[in-house]
């Protein structure tokens, strides 16, 4: 092919293209909105370049996304003169707006404050649906800013996104969020300590989900959430104590993650349509439920702390024994620095004492699945006091790195002490006596599955490497 007939080529290609462009410039104005939509900012305004009928298009898009990193970085003052620029744009054309997101930096000179009084009421005359707003610094990990109460009422409000705030002063006696609202989520918002006995927070029955982090926004007794599917709470610092007085008729997953107010809770919810619950802490909670479906399973992540006074085998159970109705995955992790060895040491003989003394009254708990994370010395007692208290149908889930097979021989020698006979073993393990057959497995990633093998195979094996093995449990049916 001679350059001539490469040019030719080239040209027919480039007008292929522009015909091409032309067809998606035809498309009526709202379709044309709605590619726009799926574009980031910054891409939506690379698309002025494309013609002269793309010139504005993304001016007029129904979703605004502003970002000081990806915007004018470094020159704080430029970034705001755009954003106001575009939101007087949106309100002069008297164009809706369905969704906002905002993140900036602030700064000493409080200039983002100043704006934030004036772009909040302008959203909400324009039927904002889905807001985002997010206070970051670059030398804290956290600042807070006073928030206007009026983001939290605008009627056309049905998703909040509140990063790093403090309600004013003047919404703090009462705040009615959004009587259309379904998705709330709130990180580092906080309410000041002296009038967090006060406030009140009228949650809607539209609401579906809720997301609180690193917060003390409160629940208040009686709140009716009739329509809540999801409630999240992650390092939440104020009392939860009154989620006992409220409804969840509709709420089909609940995680609690570092809430450590929980220490002197008991909380019992009403959540017949439950289907997952996950708790995740060092404290162990007392919670239960009220009524449950039987299709429901919960995954307990625990690192107790090695608190002298704490004999946590003895509150796990009570937290188990309050779970029984679930499927129940429990995940054990007893990590300490040395100054803690002796007193954890201490912790778990003790807990096994009490523990051996009721064996007959108080009957060890189902669980599908045990994982247990602890240092090789103290592995096996901690075994030991687990299977006091619960009786798993699996065991392990081993990842072969660097204490592997280390910890399956330690685990097997555990199990087979059934076989040996002893019967002054069994007199102080009497877990043994219904422990009816254990098995090692390793998982099959062609099957999608797990097969058995004996340890010896296993040790023989030189080809694993990031393996996982586990210990199938049969127990005798006492439970």
């Amino acid at each position: 092919m001679n350059q001539t007939e490469k040019n030719l080529m080239k040209r027919a290609k480039s007008e292929d293209d522009s015909k091409s462009m032309d067809r998606i410039s035809e498309l009526p104005q709202d379709i044309l909105q709605r590619i726009l939509y799926f574009l980031s900012q910054k891409d939506a305004v690379r698309t002025s370049i494309l013609s002269k009928s793309w010139r504005y298009n993304w001016r007029t898009r129904p979703n605004l996304d502003f970002s000081d990193n990806t915007f004018f970085k470094g020159n704080p003052k430029k970034f705001l003169s755009v954003v106001d620029k575009n939101l007087q744009l949106y309100r002069d054309q008297n164009m809706g707006l369905e969704e906002f997101r905002l993140c900036i930096c602030y700064s000493d000179n409080k200039e983002p404050a100043s704006f934030l009084e004036k772009w909040i009421p302008l959203l909400t005359t324009m039927g904002v649906k889905k807001f985002r707003l997010s206070i970051h610094s670059e030398y804290r990990k956290c600042v807070l800013v006073e928030l206007p109460r009026i983001v939290f009422g605008e009627e056309s409000l049905q998703d909040l996104h509140v990063q790093g705030f403090v309600l004013k002063q003047d919404a703090i006696e009462r705040i009615a969020l959004s009587k259309n609202l379904k998705k709330l989520r709130l990180e580092h918002v906080y309410v000041k300590a002296d009038t967090l006995q006060t406030i009140i927070i009228i949650y809607p029955t539209s609401l579906e989900t809720i997301q609180i982090s690193h917060s003390n926004i409160p629940f208040h007794k009686g709140s009716d959430f009739r329509n809540l599917s999801e409630l999240h709470l992650s390092g939440v610092e104020s009392s939860l104590d009154n989620l006992s007085s409220c409804g969840f008729p509709s709420l089909k997953r609940f995680t609690l993650r570092y809430c450590y107010t929980l220490v002197e809770s008991r909380i019992s919810i009403d959540a017949p349509n439950l289907v997952y619950f996950e708790y995740l802490g060092s404290v162990i909670p007392s919670i239960s439920f009220a009524t449950i479906s039987t299709q429901c399973s919960t995954h307990l992540y625990v690192f107790p702390k090695g608190d002298r006074s704490a004999s946590w085998l003895l509150k796990l159970r009570t937290l188990l024994e309050s779970l029984s109705q679930f499927n129940i995955c429990l995940d054990i992790n007893y990590k300490f620095c040395n100054h803690f060895r002796g007193v954890c040491e201490q912790l778990i003989i003790h807990d096994n004492v009490h523990l051996a003394l009721d064996d007959g009254c108080n009957k060890p708990i189902a669980v599908e699945s045990l994982l247990l994370n602890c240092d090789l010395c103290r592995f096996s007692t901690l075994l030991k006091g687990l299977f006091r208290i619960c009786r798993p149908k699996n065991f392990g889930n081993i990842c072969f790195m660097r204490w592997g097979m280390k910890v399956t021989e330690l685990v097997w020698h555990v199990l087979t002490k059934r076989e040996s006979g002893d019967q002054d073993q069994f007199k102080h393990e009497l877990w043994l006596l219904d422990l009816e057959q254990a098995s090692l497995e390793i998982e099959d990633k062609n099957r999608e599955g797990w097969r058995p093998i004996t340890v010896s195979e296993l040790a023989n094996n030189k080809k694993l490497n990031y393996e996982r093995t586990r210990f199938a449990l049969k127990w005798r049916q006492t439970l």
